[in-house]
Formats: structure tokens, C-alpha cells, sequence
């Protein structure tokens, strides 16, 4: 442990390459740590754990002091081998710390007793106005499972990030101000009162937010409104009964670029409402298993209308297909005039699938087409062909791609199809699956290449490998 004159050491060391551009040649001359600026220091300690940050107080007087004002906290109870060291440790370090502004507050620990330790704990990194709050609260299975939170969390008006996981009921007061959040991480929460949660998720500066398994007991309309909302992203396991069956969840964000979706969809009311704003939905979405094929048909209708507006569209559910039989959704199925690219991550995708061509027949713009796990032609009938042609494959369509190919006949079908049949494609994929060997004896490029193309402008491509570059997944 060094003294507290023992400062005969490079302080380039400490100081990480990411920073470096930041100091400046001044800076990097220094010789001795006592000749860094507090900044630079304090940039050190940010590198360091919370414990180890601490205990640089012992080291000189100027450190004592820098450690006051360590830029960020960081506990975690599974770091102490005793419950009392580190109800002693947070204590200790927070009565220590000074009351300069806090960039980062993350408290990960068992509640046990009751939360008024806890709250007193967040209370303390309110009143230093914290940036971003990471709490991860695990409860007692025997205790009640409702939580509120210090007030002082919904009125602080730094607070730039919030990140909240637990299995408590979580009660938001009936006012929440907080002018400065961006972005909002809800992780295994319950919420027992709709209108307060509303207004969590309708922060003014909200950008960014994710519902990961949070539980919405008996809400039957959920309204997102953020005005700056960007990004909103809902997972819920399919083993997760997390928003009601009859929830009808409303996005009113005018601003919202992506939206990220995994999570049943089922139930008389269940629907998703989009702005037109919407730039990218990534759907995964999965049924009841007693629902019925047609209740299933009208799920995937009423799911595909209100993302009709979308730029770029990746589909992980097989729904579609319950819509081949139903001419009544056939004929009025919606118009995706803006879609430009068309992902589907589905094992496999039929080309003869009817509702998979209307859908495509109601893409006019559509530009690229990703089939991430596979595409096959099942029609059993010799020289089928897509009748008729769909719009875009003769107006915009400029790149195919097909992952997960193992050149079986049903996908050397499609194959020829595709490229029978887009007349302005400039650009065609196929990854190879490491077993297409097992089905495929000779060159395969020579093969495709020897297929009638539509387009005179066409170039073929074959990847190998277990990772697909066009699709970001393995194979």
C-alpha cells in the first residue's frame, strides 16, 4: 500500500487509453499523482470499485478528500459475507461521502427487516441530486409484496436514468415529476394502480423505455405518452402472465422510432396501437395454446394493421399462417406502403403460403426481404410460381436474403421463384447451413447461377459459416 508521500509513480498508468484524448499533453506529463488534477483523480476512482474507492481515503489527505466525492456508488450484498458488513459498509460510505452531486447510485440487495434502511439509503442519493438509479430489490417470499419508494424518487429532478427490478406490487405516488428522465427500465414490477403508472410512462423527456415481465394485475387499457418517447421495448416470457389477456396497449408517443414487442397476444381486446411516426417493430409474439386457428387468424390481423405504417418490419410468430382460409382478412388485409425491409424470423417461411403473398402484394416499397431461418416452395406442383407477381418484385425489390439454407429441393424451389420472378433485384444471399453438404453434391453456385434470373443486374452470393453476416445469428 503506498504512503502517504509514496507518489513516485506514473500516473499515465492509471489513467485508461479512453481517457487519454480527454487529458490532453499537459496532463499526460505529469510524473507523480499528486501533480494529476482532482478531474483526472476522480476519473480514477470512477475506474475503481466502491469499496476500493473507499479505502484510498487511508492513503494521504488529498485522497481523503477526493474520496468524498467518488462520482459514483455502487453496492451489492452479494459482495459481503455477512448481512451486517454491508448494512455497515453503505452506512459508513454514504455518511462519509459529501453531498456533491452523484452520477451514479446502484443498490442490488435482499430486503429483509422492512425498507426504511433501504429507503433512507435512496433518499441519500436523492438529496446528492443522482443522475442514474439502479436498484435491484429482492423481496422476502412470506413478506407482503407491495413497495413504495421514497417520494423524493418521483420529485428529483436530475435524474437522467432509472432502473427498477423487483417482484414487489410497486405503488407510484399520484404525483411524479421528474423533468429530466430519459430513459426508464422496468424489470419484474407490479403495479396496482393504472393512472399513477401512466404517469411514470409519460415523463416529458422520456426516450427510452423498456417493460421487461412487469405484471399490470387487472389494467385493461395501458397508455404510453411519452412526447419524446424513441424507443419502447415489452418482453414477457411466454411462462410470464404479465400484461392482461385484455389489455389493450395504446402508444401515443408522436416522436417513437422503435418499438421491440415479445410477449403473448391473445384475448378479446389485446391490441397494439402505433403511431406513424414508427420507424422499426421487431414482433415476437406467441398464442394461448386453446385459442383456436381463426381466433389466432384475427390476432395476427388486428396485430399486422396497427403496424402498417412501419418502415422496417422483423416478424418472430407464425400466426400468419393461420390466415390462409380466411378470405374475409385476405381481401381487406392492410397496406404497408411504407415498409421498406421485411425480416422474417420464422422456421421456415412457405412461399406458397397465401397470406404471406398478399402480405407482400400490400408492400409496394418494399426493398429488401431477410428470411433468417429458411424458405421453402411446398406447393408439390411442378414449375409453380408466384401468380400474381407482387408489385414490389417488379418495381423496388433490390436484395433477398435467405438464411439457413440447406439446398434441400422444396429450397432450391424458392430459389428459382424468386429469382424468376423480381425484376429490378440488384442483390441475392444465401448462407449456407454447415449440413446443406448432407443434400447437395456438386458446386451449388453453378447450380443457382444456371437459374433463370428476372434481372439482368442480379449478382448471387453464397456465405458459409455458422454466422449469418446479413442477419447478425447464428446458424
Amino acid at each position: 500500500m503506498m504512503g502517504e508521500n509514496d507518489e513516485e509513480v506514473d500516473a499515465t498508468v492509471l489513467v485508461s487509453s479512453k481517457h487519454r484524448e480527454l487529458i490532453g499533453s499537459q496532463v499526460l506529463s505529469c510524473k507523480q499523482l499528486c501533480d494529476l488534477p482532482d478531474e483526472i483523480l476522480l476519473r480514477v476512482l470512477d475506474c475503481l470499485s466502491t469499496r476500493a474507492a473507499v479505502r484510498t481515503s487511508v492513503l494521504s489527505k488529498r485522497w481523503r478528500h477526493l474520496s468524498k466525492s467518488i462520482p459514483s456508488l455502487d453496492f451489492d450484498d452479494e459482495n459481503f459475507f455477512e448481512k451486517s458488513q454491508f448494512l455497515n459498509f453503505v452506512e459508513g460510505a454514504l455518511s462519509f461521502r459529501d453531498l456533491s452531486p452523484l452520477k451514479v447510485f446502484s443498490l442490488s440487495c435482499y430486503v429483509a427487516e422492512g425498507e426504511s434502511r433501504v429507503n433512507t439509503w435512496i433518499d441519500a442519493a436523492v438529496r446528492r441530486k443522482v443522475q442514474e438509479l439502479c436498484l435491484c430489490l429482492v423481496v422476502e417470499i412470506d413478506r407482503p409484496v407491495e413497495y413504495t419508494l421514497p417520494y423524493g424518487v418521483f420529485r428529483c429532478e436530475t435524474l437522467v436514468k432509472f432502473h427498477l427490478e423487483m417482484f414487489y406490487n410497486f405503488r407510484v405516488p399520484s404525483e411524479v415529476c421528474l423533468p429530466n428522465l430519459k430513459v426508464l427500465t422496468l424489470d419484474f414490477v407490479g403495479f396496482v394502480n393504472d393512472i399513477s403508472f401512466e404517469k411514470l410512462l409519460s415523463c416529458p423527456s422520456l426516450e427510452e423505455l423498456s417493460l421487461k415481465s412487469c405484471r399490470c394485475g387487472q389494467i385493461e387499457v395501458l397508455n404510453i405518452g411519452a412526447p419524446n418517447l424513441l424507443k419502447l421495448s415489452i418482453f414477457e416470457p411466454e411462462f410470464f402472465a404479465g400484461l392482461n389477456r385484455h389489455c389493450q396497449l395504446r402508444i401515443h408517443g408522436v416522436r417513437i422510432k422503435s418499438l421491440r414487442y415479445h410477449g403473448q397476444y391473445g384475448g378479446g381486446d389485446h391490441t397494439i396501437s402505433c403511431p406513424s411516426s414508427l420507424v422499426e417493430a421487431v414482433i415476437v409474439a406467441f398464442y394461448p395454446a386453446e385459442e383456436n386457428p381463426d381466433r389466432c387468424a384475427d390476432r395476427v390481423f388486428k396485430l399486422l394493421k396497427g403496424f402498417s405504417n412501419v418502415e422496417r418490419l422483423t416478424l418472430f410468430y407464425e400466426g400468419l399462417w393461420d390466415m390462409n382460409e380466411r378470405e374475409d382478412l385476405l381481401d381487406s388485409f392492410p397496406v404497408f406502403r411504407s415498409l421498406t425491409r421485411l425480416k422474417f424470423d420464422i422456421s421456415p417461411v412457405y412461399l406458397d403460403c397465401r397470406a404471406l403473398q398478399v402480405m407482400l402484394s400490400q408492400s409496394p416499397c418494399l426493398r429488401s426481404l431477410v428470411f433468417a431461418r429458411g424458405l421453402i416452395e411446398d406447393s408439390e406442383m411442378d414449375g409453380w410460381t408466384l401468380d400474381p407477381v407482387p408489385e414490389c418484385f417488379l418495381s423496388s425489390l433490390k436484395e433477398v436474403r435467405i438464411c439457413n439454407f440447406k439446398a434441400e429441393d422444396f429450397e432450391l424451389s424458392a430459389v428459382r421463384v424468386l429469382l424468376g420472378t423480381a425484376e429490378v433485384l440488384e442483390k441475392f444471399f444465401i448462407h449456407c447451413s454447415r449440413h446443406y453438404r448432407e443434400n447437395f453434391q456438386g458446386s451449388l453456385m453453378k447450380h443457382v447461377m444456371k437459374l433463370p434470373r428476372a434481372s439482368d443486374r442480379c449478382a448471387i452470393s453464397l456465405e458459409f459459416g455458422e454466422k449469418c453476416s446479413g442477419c447478425s445469428r447464428k446458424i
